[in-house]
């Protein structure tokens, strides 16, 4: 680990230099991995208001969907566009709303809806209060007094067909916010800094258009094994949505893949001059709420603080109770929401033998399980391009090497096939498709996809 802060390179002392529990993944979209050995506590605030502030923002559109493990701040709401149910509504489709994680859907500032029909005028306001007042101006007023019926209320979603919601997967504040992630893991990690130096502009991340995008740039599924994987993820993936962390280098360069409730998928290149030890770590959580119960690692003596900081490997020689309690909690928390990462692997493993067992089969449409997995192969092969069913079926034979494969390439490539280089030869047309699918796989994943509309941006 680290000894210094990788923004200002000063030595942690806990005087002028203190340590912080910085969120390597941001605790506004459910990052559990916590590492105080990264950032001073002076850096982690500007970076939290430089880089985290906007990138939380340009992210709710995502986090509304989810119930995200938080340790602060509340990024569960988001505008939106209201598409109206019926002609009466349609005047709110001029108005601003806010969309909120339980789906209550509010206006930025009252309005009412008159139904002429039925006789009645609905006033929908921010609050209960805002929408009394409204209803006490004049406009309201001579309808009550012509003998309409008053209706209050604080929620739109009644009279909701659609919800248009945009969102910027290749946005700047989103760039800028993976980029920090990707750093971050890499310096938790050991990384020096010298790898990164180039990324960071005095006192804060790079803002070079030029250069984010040179360095961030999207993941796609470039050969069949991860077309077949990308497609209906939420139907194989445990846990889905998740977030994952791959840092690994071929040669000099130096990757790290960061992917975001499933569905934001970026690589970042960290350095073409790597020279250190061939390197591959993994990191993998759930992204939405588990239960943690706190008090069961909080210590009741030294003898228990002992205990727990050798369940979690933390260092006590020298160092404060308070601050090994601090780290104690913050490794446990990580563990709770952490995943195995080489489940991925051997879930991608059994999804091929399943592709390979069943394309030899002359009977497939009698068993349900072979069905499915035909379907998922179908819309890969019309929204990827996937080639390997039709190709088992033409050659059996090629299933045998197929079985034998440990993908444990997966994501990553080699030196002489490194998927991130391939992934920058795929067009923006494709990227741009791939995106707005996986947008729509995670509404449909959360049964939204009727309901609400995400425009790419």
């Amino acid at each position: 680990m680290p000894s210094t802060c990788y923004l200002c390179t000063r030595a942690f002392d806990g005087e002028m230099t203190r340590q912080h529990g910085e969120h390597i993944i941001q605790n506004a979209i459910g990052g559990a991995l916590i590492s105080e050995e990264i950032l001073c506590e002076t850096c982690g605030g500007k970076l939290g208001r430089t880089v985290d502030t906007e990138f939380s923002t340009a992210l709710a559109p995502l986090t509304v969907l989810l119930n995200l493990p938080r340790d602060r701040g509340d990024y569960s709401r988001v505008g939106a566009k209201l598409i109206a149910k019926t002609v009466e509504a349609a005047p709110l489709e001029d108005v601003q709303f806010t969309l909120n994680n339980d789906f209550s859907v509010v206006p930025r500032q009252p309005v009412a809806v008159r139904d002429d029909v039925k006789r009645l005028v609905t006033v929908i306001g921010a609050t209960q209060r805002q929408a009394e007042q409204y209803a006490k101006s004049p406009q309201i007023q001579v309808l009550v007094a012509r003998g309409y019926t008053l209706e209050l209320s604080t929620n739109a979603a009644a009279h909701v067909q659609n919800l248009l919601v945009p969102v910027g997967p290749n946005s700047k504040a989103v760039l800028r916010g993976v980029l920090k992630i990707a750093i971050g893991y890499a310096s938790y990690s050991g990384v020096p800094r010298k790898d990164f130096k180039h990324l960071l502009d005095q006192d804060d991340l790079t803002k070079s258009d030029e250069m984010l995008r040179a360095t961030v740039f999207p993941y796609y599924p470039t050969i069949d094994v991860e077309r077949f994987f990308e497609t209906e993820k939420h139907t194989h993936e445990d846990w889905y949505p998740t977030h994952h962390l791959y840092l690994f280098s071929q040669g000099a360069d130096l990757y790290c893949y960061v992917e975001l409730f499933g569905t934001i998928q970026k690589y970042v290149h960290l350095t073409g001059r790597y020279a250190g030890q061939p390197l591959m770590k993994k990191f993998v959580q759930k992204a939405e709420k588990w239960e943690f119960n706190e008090k069961t690692f909080i210590a009741r003596d030294l003898k228990d603080l002992q205990i727990l900081a050798g369940e979690f490997d933390v260092t006590m020689e020298g160092r404060l109770c308070e601050d090994i309690q601090k780290d104690v909690l913050n490794r446990a928390r990580s563990r709770a929401y952490s995943l195995e990462p080489e489940k991925t692997i051997e879930k991608v493993r059994h999804l091929m033998g399943l592709l390979a067992q069943f394309s030899l089969l002359k009977n497939a449409d009698h068993f349900e399980v072979v069905r499915s997995v035909f379907m998922k192969a179908s819309i890969a092969k019309a929204q990827l391009g996937l080639s390997l069913l039709d190709d088992l079926q033409a050659d059996p034979m090629i299933a045998l090497p197929l079985v034998r494969q440990t993908f444990e390439d997966f994501r990553i490539g080699s030196i002489f096939a490194s998927r991130p280089e391939q992934a920058r030869m795929v067009s923006v047309v494709d990227l741009d498709k791939y995106a707005a699918y996986k947008i729509y796989e995670l509404l449909r994943a959360k049964k939204r996809d009727s309901l609400l509309q995400y425009s790419i941006l």
